[in-house]
């Protein structure tokens, strides 16, 4: 008992700060859909939370679709190299690379595969630079799309990160990104000092949208 309220309270001790006033921190966006009250059935409480990181000594992510109104608790299954599948039962899932998503399954318009490195790295890093990637995401007419994007990146405000089981200090990463090809996005990042992504909203593609992750445990 004391473990599960402990775990509660952790849930609460969220902060964010940066100087976008467009700015919309992952951090922010997940404590508002935790504690923003009765919604759609497919909200996740933190009392669901609880009970998860209670019974499975598994990593967990959360996961959010704001434009779908869907939120899952996935939980990892699989490790090949440093990409980790994460899933739920329902056989949704999502590959990442240090926390950056490369790929969906079961989504519908799926994001099929990236070629993220160059901008991972400058995102791990911390660092400004521009890096090229690309994202591959399925059509409505089962069509693989391939864009190529050119990508900003720039290191914003400091921020404390306390959700779940993970507590630590990190940096908000934001990448803009444009195409000829394909719509422009922009994601934002919170990057612990090891380079591990904790949290992030991170554009999937237009089927899916943007996606709101944080690590509840690693």
């Amino acid at each position: 008992m004391i473990r599960r309220i402990a775990l509660l309270a952790a849930l609460v001790g969220l902060a964010a700060c940066s100087n976008d006033p467009e700015y919309k921190s992952p951090i922010d966006v997940t404590s508002a859909v935790l504690f923003k009250g009765k919604s759609a059935p497919s909200q996740i409480t933190p009392q669901q939370i609880v009970a998860t990181l209670s019974t499975t000594p598994l990593p967990v992510i959360f996961l959010s679709l704001p434009d779908r109104e869907t939120q899952a608790l996935l939980l990892r299954i699989e490790q090949n190299g440093p990409y980790a599948t994460y899933a739920n039962k329902a056989r949704q899932s999502v590959v990442l690379r240090d926390g950056m998503i490369t790929g969906t399954r079961g989504l519908s318009g799926d994001l099929m595969s990236t070629d993220q490195g160059p901008l991972l790295d400058l995102v791990r890093a911390r660092r400004t630079g521009t890096a090229s990637y690309i994202q591959r995401w399925l059509t409505p007419e089962d069509v693989t799309r391939v864009v190529t994007y050119s990508c900003g990146v720039e290191p914003d405000q400091p921020v404390d990160v306390a959700l779940g089981l993970v507590k630590a200090q990190a940096t908000e990463v934001i990448a803009a990104c444009e195409s000829p090809d394909g719509p422009a996005f922009v994601d934002y990042y919170v990057v612990d000092g090891s380079g591990e992504i904790l949290a992030s909203r991170q554009w999937l593609g237009p089927n899916i949208g943007y996606a709101v992750l944080h690590r509840l445990r690693k």
